[in-house]
């Protein structure tokens, strides 16, 4: 997994873990920021922007083979 390889640090790289977790059982960022209860949330979402990867997921119904990341748009 794209997490394991590129965070070095053992606590940041299990928060980004759960929230990943979360976003899937609580179907929504919001609500698993929430659940989540981290003081740093920020560094957690920069890291995501670093290793150009978004913390939502996309359900097996849709038919995606490869998306872009958002954050190249932005």
């Amino acid at each position: 997994m794209i997490i394991r390889e590129k965070v070095a640090d053992h606590t940041l790289r299990r928060k980004m873990l759960w929230l990943v977790t979360l976003v899937k059982e609580k179907k929504s960022l919001y609500l698993a920021i929430k659940a989540l209860n981290s003081r740093d949330i920020k560094e957690i979402a920069k890291k995501f922007t670093y290793i150009d990867l978004s913390p939502v997921t996309i359900s097996k119904r849709h038919d995606a083979k490869r998306l872009d990341s958002l954050y190249k748009f932005i």
